[in-house]
């Protein structure tokens, strides 16, 4: 059963219900065409490429983790408290509507590049670069499993450090605890192009993982103080 696409309708990703499946497994409609030795086909009159459309999707993968880690600890000496929070999601895939639509019409830095070298390597050549895009973008048509991404990711999830001053400093009247804190500092690791923690503005239980022109995510840093009388 059908529930929604990942982007634009026809084009992208799409997740499907099936029995023995799972609730967020993704197919994709659109197939490059390749010959026999795997080469990509492409119309030697045009140069473009060729896109196949299929009746029967094709599973890619599932937009679940796998698993989740976490680890935190704490180091303390006289008085000075370092605390360290690391998490990590494992498995599962994302997908970037905004990197294709970027692409498709040749305004991000992947593009760009391509064009100053010249082409996209293809086939032990070189495609011509807005042909190869406006082939697999997701302006108008589109090659979906193309713009999947690993949702794996490592990060800093949080960083502490508090100072307990001395109570002589205060002539015993009071502990008072200093601190900053910063959340969400560091993305360690992840391959795709947003951070796929975060989550789409939608009621939809199957549009996560899915970055549509959304905000990044942010940083966040605090200062604490804590007085015990």
């Amino acid at each position: 059963m059908p529930v929604g696409w990942l982007g634009q309708e026809n084009v992208a990703p799409r997740v499907i219900l099936t029995e023995g499946g799972t609730m967020t497994d993704i197919y994709v409609y659109n197939e490059l065409t390749k010959d026999n030795n795997g080469n990509i086909k492409v119309d030697p009159q045009t140069g473009n490429l060729s896109i196949h459309t299929s009746d029967t999707p094709t599973k890619v993968g599932n937009l679940n983790a796998d698993f989740h880690l976490g680890w935190t600890n704490h180091f303390s000496y006289k008085g000075i408290d370092l605390g360290v929070v690391l998490t990590a999601r494992v498995g599962g895939l994302a997908y970037s509507a905004t990197q294709g639509i970027l692409d498709y019409y040749g305004v991000s830095a992947v593009s760009e590049s391509a064009r100053d070298n010249g082409g996209i390597p293809l086939n032990n050549g070189k495609a011509d670069t807005q042909k190869y895009y406006q082939a697999i973008a997701t302006g108008e048509g589109g090659y979906g499993r193309y713009y999947l991404y690993s949702a794996t990711n490592v990060r800093l999830q949080e960083l502490s450090l508090n100072y307990t001053l001395p109570r002589k400093w205060l002539n015993n009247i009071a502990d008072v605890t200093v601190g900053l804190v910063g959340r969400n500092l560091w993305l360690i690791y992840c391959k795709a192009p947003f951070d796929p923690e975060l989550s789409a503005s939608t009621g939809s239980n199957y549009y996560m993982n899915v970055d549509y022109f959304m905000q990044p995510s942010l940083r966040n840093i605090g200062f604490n103080v804590k007085v015990q009388f």
